[in-house]
């Protein structure tokens, strides 16, 4: 009697999108891998960052998303996966996801926080969805 022919099938591990920051934050930026130590590793590398100076948060599942894994995430896959874009291009982009904004690079976050450190002491709010800072100014 001939042997049915059994195929085995790995378990397939899903990729993911990270938030992956770094010490100085002069390069935070969004990369799909398919775990958080890989992700960690390859901006560290790309970005010429130690194996410390990086960290990755998990920020949601990406399984249509199409590879070779880890790599960056460009604008037209954050649109792809539902994020709304606030500023594209080479330099200082930000997108927002749920009530969370993401913003490349430390000098763009730093501005977004002081915006919205200014529109909330005005009453309107925090429209670029930035945590408030603990960088206070006072322009008085």
């Amino acid at each position: 009697m001939p042997r049915a022919n059994k195929k085995t099938t790995a378990a397939k591990v899903p990729v993911t999108l990270y938030w992956v920051s770094t010490t100085d934050h002069d390069e935070d930026w969004f990369i799909f891998a398919k775990s958080t130590r890989s992700a960690s590793k390859f901006h560290g590398d790309y970005e010429g960052y130690g194996p410390k100076e990086t960290a990755a948060e998990p920020i949601l599942e990406a399984p249509d998303t199409a590879g070779p894994f880890p790599r960056h995430a460009q604008i037209d896959d954050l649109a792809a996966l539902g994020f709304e874009i606030l500023k594209g291009g080479d330099h200082g982009r930000s997108v927002k996801y749920g009530d969370r904004t993401f913003v490349e690079g430390h000098l763009e976050s730093l501005v977004a926080e002081i915006d919205d450190d200014n529109s909330e002491a005005a009453g309107k709010g925090r429209p670029r969805g930035t945590k408030s800072s603990s960088f206070k100014i006072n322009l008085n």
